[in-house]
């Protein structure tokens, strides 16, 4: 299905011009076509073929073989797999899409993903002036932009789990913890590929000579792309980040959990030892013997009830001085 369908000039969508519905002869010199494409078919690999002439057999090959990021060069064409994640605030989770580019002399197809081209203000500066090679960059800048975005998510997540940890109203917060930790082992498998693949291969590749005679080609070269890598090892840096900040969450609320058993404990332990004292008086009084000291005096009772709240008294002053309660 067929989800973005536009022609750019300068910079500008052509109004009332559809690139499915028009070829290369009809468009004005300097124009190109941007086409984004969900779920791939057959019909949509003939529009593609009509509309730019890009070959069916090595997009669909690409489609099935790059699984992962990764670069493919055929003639005049540059495909490029990558992967790009979108928080899903419903189920808190990680919706991963893998996204297909190919990028021509005069076109742009993105298959997969939700990458839509930016809009247009009249009299401003289009990110897109620069032609497919400027798409191609928008692009990378998108799927850059989803990942900080997925990352300002977690972090808010990370930072509430961590306020919990060091709460005091005694909730253990494992399961959020454990539930950050998959969504972020999820993040760093999508974002470690991304490191050195495919940017650093694509510097490396013999690109198609019309790449080099590019104007915008200059933007989108060598250099370019390398400060597209390190953006994407410093996403990469920050999930690893992320990820070893919730193992010391974990471990501190772990702690946190036998910091309160052993206050627990004690505190059970000191009215335990509260209730021994006047227990062992009650015991020891309650034997059927004949001769007992005080059994026939008329104060006795008395007495013996205020030894037992004299002894409890005395346990729980000094269970308190050792801060047991």
């Amino acid at each position: 299905m067929i989800t973005v369908d536009s022609v750019y000039l300068d910079g500008r969508s052509l109004p009332g011009l559809q690139a499915t519905n028009s070829t290369r002869d009809q468009r004005a010199p300097g124009a190109f076509a941007w086409i984004g494409v969900r779920d791939l078919d057959d019909d949509d690999l003939a529009r593609l073929h009509d509309a730019v002439g890009l070959d069916p057999v090595p997009l669909t090959k690409a489609h099935r073989s790059l699984q992962r990021p990764g670069v493919e060069v055929h003639g005049e064409t540059v495909i490029v797999a990558m992967t790009t994640g979108h928080y899903n605030p419903a189920d808190t989770s990680i919706d991963v899409a893998d996204v297909l580019v190919a990028v021509g002399r005069d076109f742009i197809v993105t298959i997969g993903g939700d990458l839509t081209p930016p809009p247009t203000e009249p009299g401003a500066d289009s990110e897109l002036a620069g032609g497919p090679l400027a798409a191609f960059r928008v692009v990378l800048d998108l799927i850059i932009d989803d990942y900080l975005t997925l990352l300002d998510h977690l972090d808010r997540e990370i930072k509430q789990v961590e306020r919990e940890v060091f709460s005091t109203n005694g909730e253990n917060p494992v399961e959020q913890i454990y539930r950050l930790r998959r969504l972020l082992m999820e993040f760093e498998q999508t974002t470690s590929p991304l490191v050195d693949e495919p940017l650093e291969r694509l510097v490396r590749r013999r690109l198609p000579a019309w790449i080099a005679e590019d104007p915008y080609g200059v933007n989108v070269g060598e250099q370019a792309l390398r400060e597209i890598d390190r953006q994407f090892r410093h996403i990469d840096n920050r999930v690893t980040a992320r990820r070893e900040l919730l193992d010391g969450v974990l471990n501190a609320n772990l702690t946190q959990v036998g910091i309160r058993q052993n206050e627990d404990m004690r505190k059970i332990s000191a009215w335990v030892a509260t209730a021994a004292a006047p227990t062992l008086v009650a015991g020891i009084y309650g034997m059927n013997f004949q001769h007992m000291p005080e059994l026939s005096w008329s104060h006795g009772y008395p007495a013996a009830l205020g030894v037992m709240i004299t002894l409890a008294a005395l346990v729980q002053a000094l269970f308190r001085r050792k801060g047991w309660l």
